[in-house]
């Protein structure tokens, strides 16, 4: 079959994202066409072993990932070290959620890098807690925690803010970003986290899907009316090299305008 840039860009991502859904393919890659079309693009590509779809059932979310001919591809224009997914992830809610971080960061103009937390351990990361994506966006370094709500808000602070108000020596962030599924969760969070002095922004999962990351869709309290990322002071801007060692991302992954073509 013959590939068309969108189909190349797709398997960068793939790459990098290791499984996406179908709603997640079409936000990203088919904005201005129908489902059917993405699902008629996938169904092909997945025949042609460039893709390969799991679906628990016919009601449940098709997921799709690199297949053999994906890999090939890659692998003639000088990627190393891909490995085919066998199946999706346990949590793999959260990593979809990651995901969906991640689609919107590219999404919106102006992302440099983008580092999900199973990627970070091969980029080099060398921080006691690893945060669930990393992200430079116009120039502005991000952290990022999905927190879906399974964890108690004091043991959530007790494990991850600290570690955060104590920052990463050599790798300033802007702003911790707690995304939620639950605005309620949302609101809770904010509360008891926003008075802390660490720099944090609050959304929802639903707002970066919807809206997209671009948009005013950040809180920096329970009651504060949004922001876009773009209305936060910067702080000093460190590179990826200087948290990720001498790794860089076309070794394991990562959006990037340097590395992808996604």
């Amino acid at each position: 079959m013959r590939l068309t840039k969108r189909c190349i860009d797709l398997l960068w991502l793939l790459r990098a994202a290791r499984w996406l859904t179908t709603r997640q393919v079409h936000q990203r890659f088919f904005a201005h066409a129908t489902r059917n079309a993405a699902q008629k693009r996938l169904r092909k590509l997945t025949r042609a072993g460039y893709l390969r779809m799991v679906q628990e059932h016919r009601m449940s979310q098709a997921l799709f990932t690199l297949g053999p001919e994906g890999k090939r591809l890659l692998a003639m224009r000088g990627v190393n070290e891909i490995i085919l997914e066998r199946r999706p992830p346990k949590q793999l809610e959260h990593f979809l959620g990651v995901n969906d971080v991640r689609i919107a960061a590219e999404l919106g103009a102006g992302l440099s890098y983008f580092f999900a937390f199973w990627e970070l351990p091969c980029v080099g990361w060398r921080y006691p807690v690893i945060p669930d994506a990393v992200f430079c966006f116009d120039g502005r370094t991000y952290a990022v925690e999905f927190d879906r709500g399974p964890e108690g808000l004091q043991f959530f602070v007790k494990t991850k803010i600290g570690v955060y108000l104590r920052g990463f020596t050599g790798f300033p962030i802007t702003a911790l970003i707690i995304v939620t599924e639950a605005e309620s969760r949302m609101k809770s969070l904010a509360r008891t986290i926003s008075n802390r002095g660490c720099p944090v922004l609050f959304t929802t999962l639903n707002l970066i899907r919807k809206q997209g990351i671009s948009a005013p869709i950040f809180f920096q309290s329970p009651d504060g009316r949004p922001i876009t990322l773009s209305a936060k002071s910067p702080h000093p801007v460190s590179s990826p090299e200087e948290a990720f060692g001498t790794a860089t991302s076309t070794k394991q992954g990562g959006s990037s305008n340097l590395a992808t073509a996604s």
